[in-house]
């Protein structure tokens, strides 16, 4: 994957940009395609993982998310809908996983919504002792998140994780604004309970 620029870094945010690059893109520019592929992958593969906890897997899942934006980009009407309709391709990639086999363990090792192993988040101005306690919070939030049903989980983490608001996860998961915002208050309230209760250990 090519290295991303300022303009792909920042055209998440910047609507004149990106569909700027979606008009283009739906003409067959590769450029283009390749622009919005560089400012949202990372995110898509994120939200992939977080669901099913396989790199390996979310790594395919991503590609094929992609190969089917590319191959779909014209349907889209709206091009300020992309985001939402781009994270629905993904979302239904995950949900045909989920229908093969259920989803992978969860390792330490793998990576979080920054694309990094979240063994490399950990301070490096830490302590050993202070060190291992944050690998091993980050380990248990993530076996949190997994454990929550897949309603509450995908909801958590678009929420949490991806920061998208309520109107969005609405879009992405087909239900209504306040049927999220319920789900997305009783996964918090979940995975607090269940962090405090591996703390107790």
């Amino acid at each position: 994957m090519a290295k991303r620029d300022s303009n792909t870094s920042s055209a998440a945010g910047d609507t004149t940009l990106l569909g700027q690059w979606l008009i283009r893109a739906k003409k067959g520019d590769i450029e283009a395609y390749q622009k919005i592929y560089e400012t949202f992958a990372r995110k898509v593969l994120n939200f992939i993982y977080r669901m099913i906890n396989s790199v390996e897997e979310a790594e395919d899942l991503t590609q094929e998310t992609f190969v089917t934006v590319f191959q779909k980009l014209g349907t889209l009407k709206d091009d300020s809908k992309f985001e939402p309709w781009l994270f629905r391709i993904a979302r239904n990639y995950v949900y045909q996983r989920y229908r093969s086999r259920p989803p992978a363990s969860v390792s330490i090792d793998e990576v979080d919504d920054e694309g990094q192993a979240l063994t490399e988040l950990v301070d490096e101005g830490k302590n050993p002792d202070e060190a291992f306690q944050a690998r091993e919070l980050k380990d248990v939030v993530q076996q949190v998140i997994s454990a929550l049903t897949e309603k509450y989980r995908e909801v958590f983490v678009l929420s949490a994780i991806q920061h998208r608001s309520y109107q969005e996860i609405a879009e992405i998961v087909g239900r209504s604004v306040p049927s999220v915002k319920t789900d997305i208050h009783r996964a918090r309230i979940e995975v607090r309970r269940k962090v405090k209760d591996y703390l107790k250990v």
